[in-house]
């Protein structure tokens, strides 16, 4: 009963919050790694030759 009572709470209660993962098991869960899965096997869009650096200067590639 404990295990699922995360979902009745709400997240000000400290139950989980609304954009939590759905829990391993449930139709949900499937559906999201489904997507994951999709995601990481797309090719990567082409970076430009420079890259931004943290601070949000143009970097060079490494020689």
């Amino acid at each position: 009963m404990a295990a699922g009572m995360g979902d009745a709470i709400p997240h000000w209660a400290g139950g989980l919050p609304a954009d939590a993962p759905p829990r391993p098991g449930t139709a949900k869960y499937g559906e999201m790694m489904k997507q994951r899965e999709r995601e990481r096997l797309e090719p990567k869009a082409k970076d430009s030759s420079t890259t931004q650096s943290a601070d949000g200067h143009a970097m060079a590639p490494a020689k």
